[in-house]
């Protein structure tokens, strides 16, 4: 797959009819900020030292990438994954912007502006082919159903899953979010990754886990 973890993400998780994000606000945005992070992890970016994150970015011009590769670079000390994508998720505005529009320029999605009562804008985003999503689906539903092999980037993204516990966005019929579920536990309690990888998605799951948690009672409590 060309595209990027979190790309994959946003596209898993926009839904074709509506134009918009159907999981959850935190779990989404937390999970987001992990696809990022494991992005960085995939392309070499970033490894996993004792649960923290050891840099080693290279600028590359782009607006997020850079922002989040000087912050995370001028860093007094090596910080936990939990740390950062608690502390990166506040620019989850930012996050999503520059990737739909990156996906925007692939001509994968088409954002359209609208304003609700002719004043609050606020935008859609359509696919201009379907399939894109359709085919990223069956190509999970075949690794958890059917028993094929998954590469680096499918079982990042089936960590997220996980975590933001988008499993009705892999179902096809009523009930099925347990069996995917059971399965996707099977596959990443395994040993079918590198023993970093597997330990770097275990810790990002544990660090979105951990996050949404903590924002979610944060939310609640407030009212």
């Amino acid at each position: 797959m060309n595209n990027s973890v979190a790309e994959l993400f946003v596209i898993l998780a926009l839904n074709p009819e509506k134009g918009r994000i159907t999981l959850d606000r935190i779990h989404f945005r937390y999970s987001l900020t992990g696809a990022l992070i494991m992005d960085y992890l995939e392309r070499g970016e970033i490894t996993i030292e004792n649960k923290r994150i050891a840099p080693s970015f290279r600028k590359n011009g782009e607006i997020l990438h850079d922002l989040f590769a000087d912050r995370i670079m001028n860093s007094t000390k090596h910080r936990r994954i939990s740390f950062w994508i608690s502390r990166l998720t506040n620019k989850s505005r930012l996050i999503f912007r520059e990737i739909t529009g990156s996906l925007e320029r692939d001509q994968i999605l088409r954002i359209e502006q609208k304003k609700f009562l002719n004043i609050f804008p606020y935008k859609r985003y359509w696919f201009n082919d379907k399939s894109v999503r359709n085919n990223l689906i069956e190509l999970l539903r075949g690794i958890l159903l059917y028993g094929k092999n998954p590469g680096k980037k499918e079982i990042m993204l089936l960590g997220l899953v996980e975590a933001s516990r988008a499993y009705s966005l892999l179902s096809r019929e009523r009930g099925e979010s347990k069996l995917l579920r059971k399965k996707n536990s099977e596959l990443l309690k395994g040993d079918i990754m590198s023993a970093e990888i597997s330990q770097a998605i275990r810790e990002v799951q544990a660090a979105i886990v951990a996050s949404v948690t903590i924002a979610t009672v944060a939310a609640h409590s407030s009212h």
